[in-house]
């Protein structure tokens, strides 16, 4: 009677709706959640064909733009030839008109002599031609001048307007040395040319020349810069090689010989110049081991081929094995007057360095003739001197520096002994 009370029976029709109720309630649900999945898979159609769409026409800019580009560098290639052709042709016939114009002066003098006029100015009539110079096309202007010294050719630049033209050409600018006008040329015409002429300049050459920090810091500009030479240069310093190297960072070839730089361009080098081929630091006796070191840090100079450490003193062993242990690719190594280096250093070079090809090693008095013979069998080519630096070298077999007595009355038995070793190969050597 409870149960009949509490749990009151329901009919089959009652039962039977409510079954229908959740039946169309649990459909209603399938469809909502697959509803979703189609919205958010249109959603992503969508923006897939919107993003093709926009690179479709990107592509089609783009191919419109090279079709432009084509044409007018077709246009002006076809303008340019037609120029070029025309000079020539005009240049061809002045030509021929003044060879027939001396011809008929050279007939006319032949059948009617003038015995008044003197040999000096017949002369100079006949001889002296009615061509100019800058009527020649650009290329053959430029070949002409290319012969000439920055001297030269400012000296051209001052005959005239069209002679000043003519030394304008960019090719002229591509390759500039200062250390021949070094003794005339001022600073502040040194900046004004590496200012007009920053994009053009490839090669610039500064030896021996005293500059100030701000004509330095000028060569900044030059951002297309291949090639710097600044050995000898007394002025350059660490905050010098600092500014140059933030603004070319695409120096190939760089030449600090005989120059005071120290530790702190040593570690600029591998941070600006990764691409750096060919480094000279002859006779570089500020900067230490920890200096060379620096030269492999991050990316460094791994793409060395030529390296001249040619008199540094101050060069150990424990800083070529460093370096050998990097530059894979060193062709040429130049380790002439550094005393200091042991045969440790070449067995260092065979692990490392498996494409070197020269080797010069003169006065090196601590590198025996058993390692220099059996490191002979792999370079091409290698000089070995075991005797004592000589004077003008300026340091003794130690690396110490020589006294003034030594080096103003040198002895002539001496001078004839270091001679006659430094003439001897390898090969004599070893033998």
């Amino acid at each position: 009677t409870w149960r009949d009370i509490a749990i009151p029976l329901i009919s089959e029709d009652e039962l039977a709706e409510k079954m229908e109720k959740a039946r169309e309630y649990d459909n209603f649900r399938l469809q909502k959640y697959i509803f979703r999945l189609w919205h958010s898979y249109t959603e992503g159609q969508k923006k897939l064909l919107t993003v093709t769409l926009v690179r479709i026409r990107r592509m089609c800019c783009r191919y419109k733009l090279l079709a432009i580009l084509t044409k007018w560098r077709d246009k002006a290639q076809h303008k340019y030839k037609k120029r070029e052709e025309e000079l020539i042709l005009k240049h061809e016939l002045q030509l021929l008109k003044w060879r027939s114009k001396l011809k008929c002066n050279a007939v006319a003098k032949e059948e009617f002599p003038f015995p008044e006029h003197s040999a000096s100015e017949v002369s100079l009539g006949s001889e002296v031609p009615e061509c100019d110079i800058s009527l020649f096309p650009e290329r053959v202007i430029s070949r002409i001048f290319a012969y000439l010294t920055l001297r030269d050719i400012i000296i051209c630049g001052q005959v005239c307007h069209s002679w000043m033209l003519m030394t304008q050409g960019s090719s002229l600018w591509n390759s500039i040395d200062f250390s021949a006008v070094k003794n005339i040329i001022t600073d502040k015409y040194i900046v004004s040319t590496l200012q007009r002429w920053r994009l053009n300049v490839l090669r610039l050459n500064f030896r021996g020349c005293v500059l100030r920090l701000k004509t330095l810091r000028s060569v900044s500009l030059c951002r297309n810069l291949q090639e710097l030479n600044v050995s000898d240069c007394p002025t350059l310093t660490d905050e010098s090689m600092r500014y140059i190297s933030e603004g070319c960072p695409g120096v190939l070839y760089l030449n600090l010989s005989n120059t005071t730089i120290t530790n702190r361009t040593m570690r600029i080098l591998p941070r600006y110049f990764q691409n750096l081929q060919n480094l000279s630091l002859a006779y570089c006796r500020k900067f230490t081991d920890k200096g060379l070191r620096y030269l492999n840090l991050g990316n460094g100079c791994h793409k060395l081929m030529y390296l001249d450490l040619s008199g540094c003193t101050q060069i150990t062993d424990s800083a070529m094995e460093v370096l050998s242990a990097k530059c894979h690719y060193l062709h040429i190594l130049d380790i002439s007057g550094c005393v200091l280096l042991t045969d440790q250093m070449l067995e260092d070079l065979q692990r490392g360095c498996k494409q070197l090809r020269i080797l010069k090693m003169q006065y090196c008095r601590c590198i025996s003739k058993e390692a220099a013979k059996r490191m002979s069998s792999i370079v091409q080519q290698q000089e070995y001197n075991p005797s004592d630096p000589p004077f003008w070298f300026g340091y003794d077999y130690e690396g110490k520096p020589l006294k003034k007595q030594n080096e103003e009355t040198p002895l002539k038995g001496d001078e004839e002994v270091i001679l006659t070793e430094s003439t001897h190969n390898s090969e004599e050597e070893l033998a």
